[in-house]
């Protein structure tokens, strides 16, 4: 058999680190939703709400401290001379 080439992903140009904030926070979004589709076809189970409660609880502390980190980021990088 003949060797296939080796093929590799190179992006027409790379993905700027905000776009990159905002699907991780989307991917949580989407997470939370599966919850509250699950409880409402599950009827609304105490387990499935404590999950849908530490699911939003875990995405609204990962979304802080990431906006906190992108600030603290931005500040360092203004504060150092080019």
């Amino acid at each position: 058999m003949a060797e296939r080439p080796e093929v590799r992903f190179r992006p027409v140009r790379p993905v700027s680190r905000a776009r990159k904030a905002v699907a991780f926070l989307l991917g949580g979004a989407v997470w939370a939703a599966a919850g509250v589709i699950a409880v409402v076809l599950l009827g609304g189970s105490h387990i499935v709400r404590h999950l849908l409660l530490v699911t939003g609880v875990s995405w609204l502390v990962f979304g802080t401290a990431l906006a906190c980190g992108i600030v603290l980021r931005h500040r360092e990088e203004r504060r150092v001379p080019d």
